[in-house]
């Protein structure tokens, strides 16, 4: 099987990059008054168009609360990079399902079919929900359940009707044009048993948090087991930091704030360790490092062929 391997953007990583009035230069003779011609989103576009042109399948978008909108980020993105398949991450606790629906036919309309969903983490959701006092066991899981049934609902079926405890909807659905587009892929994350059991009934892929490749083959086992003939693919999500050799990757990682689960290794090395997870039945790879810019051409130019090769995969950059 194919194995999918994209780069994930973090906007609020490196948040001075490209922020205008950020760099201030040393006082000098002159001041400078020109308004500037970049801003963040020529950041945003410049990490797309660095996994276009390194050979990624795609970009992940991640989902920060305090940074900028993961799905806007991802609208402009894509008409930047007109090969990427792009998915940004967002919580499914707020907001109508009914108009997600409607926004992800434009972006599919707009990129011929390139959008993905990954629904983040609601940790946030949860502790504001709780402050509230309107949040009981699986509320979250329930609503998400409701969020992904009556999208796609009402991107398949017209007349649509449904009501749940969280979202309603009579006779709804999209005529032409808009339903002739393929719904995104579904992207869904968690360990536990409830978050496999959702991923069984409704995701495309399920995304794991990095592990060895025994447990990973585990837990894909479980997430077969549980969708009882369904096919779910199995990803990764993996930060790295990769160097020549692993005496220079471990030097690096001694200044630098690592995210849990980094992988920390030579480019051979991680080739090696990553292509085991792919034997054991990961399919979709979703990488990160830091800077995102710079990293990106590191692990496009150096780690992906490498792990192309071990995979039996080709790829041809934009």
């Amino acid at each position: 099987m194919t194995l999918n391997i994209h780069w994930r953007l973090d906007p609020a990583a490196d948040p001075q990059r490209s922020e205008p009035g950020a760099w201030r230069p040393l006082p000098a003779l002159a001041r400078d008054r020109r308004t500037s011609t970049q801003n963040r989103f020529d950041y945003y576009v410049q990490i797309a168009q660095a996994a276009a042109q390194t050979a990624f399948d795609g970009l992940f978008v991640r989902h920060r609360i305090a940074a900028d909108e993961s799905r806007i980020i991802a609208a402009i993105v894509a008409r930047a990079a007109p090969r990427l398949n792009v998915v940004p991450e967002f919580p499914a606790s707020v907001g109508s399902a009914v108009y997600a629906a409607k926004q992800a036919t434009t972006f599919q309309r707009a990129t011929h079919g390139r959008l993905g969903w990954a629904i983040a983490p609601d940790a946030e959701a949860t502790d504001r929900l709780a402050e509230a006092d309107s949040v009981k066991d699986g509320d979250l899981s329930q609503r998400l359940e409701e969020f992904l049934t009556v999208a796609r609902g009402v991107h398949e079926q017209r007349p649509f009707s449904y009501k749940g405890a969280h979202f309603e909807v009579e006779n709804g659905g999209f005529d032409a044009p808009l339903n002739r587009v393929p719904f995104p892929r579904i992207y869904l994350q968690g360990e536990g048993e409830e978050a496999l059991a959702l991923s069984a009934r409704h995701a495309d892929v399920h995304l794991f948090q990095p592990a060895t490749a025994d447990a990973l083959a585990n837990d894909i086992v479980r997430l077969d087991a549980l969708a009882d003939g369904r096919h779910v693919e199995a990803g990764l999500i993996q930060p790295l930091l990769v160097r020549e050799d692993r005496e220079s990757a471990e030097r690096d990682a001694q200044r630098l704030p690592l995210a849990p689960g980094t992988l920390i290794a030579s480019y051979d090395e991680a080739a090696e360790r990553l292509a085991g997870f792919a034997a054991s039945g990961i399919t979709q790879l979703v990488l990160e490092a830091v800077p995102s810019l710079e990293e990106a051409y590191r692990i496009g130019q150096h780690l992906l062929p490498r792990l192309r090769a071990l995979t039996g995969v080709a790829q041809q950059a934009a």
